[in-house]
């Protein structure tokens, strides 16, 4: 197999972004504070990214005669015919079957709970994928398939979890929202023309003549959950959950600053431009994920926190230049 059909596999999986997915329930096992060995994290990160290609490859095969209707969509993988569906399909089923056999070669003690987890997992994403373009509010199934995702991780350590534990997972739920309910701005000019109705169409949000016109009550949806993001990294702080020194909060607050100022950026824009609003709601999703290595701080040391704040952005910068040439390329 050559290096173009690797390349091929890799973007319909959309491989520069799962590395969140993977590490999201790396970083939920590292806050239950239990002494892990590395190829427990492994295979977390594993997990995590099987169900990221099991989510996004799943997408592509349902979103095929949407994206056929959009001219900057043309050069996907099932769009130009490089893969099959078939092909495609085979994934999706071999993405699902390694998770339950991961599960319980690596995890046998929870093996129960965490197929349960699971198998409800499949089952979100699969609703997502198959009716998000037409039920209303399908973001929360997204995001609690990520949810799902996250909380697997903390029961591969302790089915003891602490509130702690929960709220870094609800931080993993509420990223996750509002980043898919924002990402709907990018797609809001061939949504709408094959019948689709994500979260900003259904709040108004339209294009016309490349003016994007986006409605006061996107903006205002948009600014309460990111407010309730907030309020759950600062609830760690005002309970005592967390021992901190004083720069990890300081710097927490200009990594919240600065993810508000991408949200603002994209949210005020005035002119249809998808690469622009791809690369302002990508800031806003990486400077919030790096407030969570910093929560974990004392429970994972300075290095590891380090690495997890790093890895994300070098595995993106990585596999977008590998995939596409460019580190903001039409996707």
């Amino acid at each position: 197999m050559g290096f173009h059909i690797i390349r091929t596999y890799l973007k319909l999986g959309r491989v520069h972004s799962a590395v969140l997915t993977g590490i999201a329930p790396v970083c939920i096992a590292a806050a239950t504070g239990r002494t892990l060995p590395l190829y427990h994290y492994l295979a977390l990160f594993l997990i995590g990214f099987l169900f990221h290609l099991y989510l996004f490859t799943l997408n592509e095969l349902k979103d095929v005669e949407i994206d056929k209707k959009s001219k900057d969509l043309q050069s996907k993988p099932l769009i130009d015919g490089s893969i099959s569906l078939k092909a495609a399909r085979i994934i999706v089923l071999a993405s699902c079957s390694l998770i339950l056999l991961l599960t319980v070669v690596f995890f046998f003690d929870n093996a129960i709970i965490l197929i349960g987890i699971s198998l409800l997992g499949f089952l979100l994403g699969w609703i997502y994928d198959s009716f998000g373009k037409t039920l209303p509010h399908a973001d929360y199934i997204l995001a609690l398939m990520i949810f799902l995702v996250a909380f697997y991780g903390g029961l591969s350590a302790t089915t003891q979890l602490s509130p702690f534990v929960i709220t870094i997972a609800l931080l993993a739920f509420t990223q996750m929202l509002i980043q898919n309910i924002v990402a709907g701005l990018k797609d809001v000019d061939h949504d709408f023309l094959a019948g689709g109705l994500s979260t900003a169409l259904r709040l108004a949000v339209r294009v016309d003549k490349e003016r994007l016109i986006i409605p006061r009550s996107f903006i205002a949806y948009v600014s309460v959950l990111k407010t309730l993001h907030i309020a759950l990294v600062m609830t760690p702080f005002i309970t005592g959950w967390i021992q901190y020194e004083q720069w990890q909060f300081y710097i927490i607050i200009v990594l919240i600053a600065i993810s508000v100022v991408f949200m603002i950026r994209f949210l005020v824009m005035k002119t249809f431009q998808r690469e622009k609003l791809m690369r302002a709601i990508g800031f806003h999703e990486m400077f919030t994920f790096m407030i969570i290595p910093l929560l974990l701080v004392g429970f994972i040391g300075y290095a590891a926190a380090a690495f997890l704040a790093v890895f994300p952005v070098l595995w993106l910068g990585v596999f977008l230049l590998v995939l596409y040439g460019r580190l903001m390329p039409t996707i």
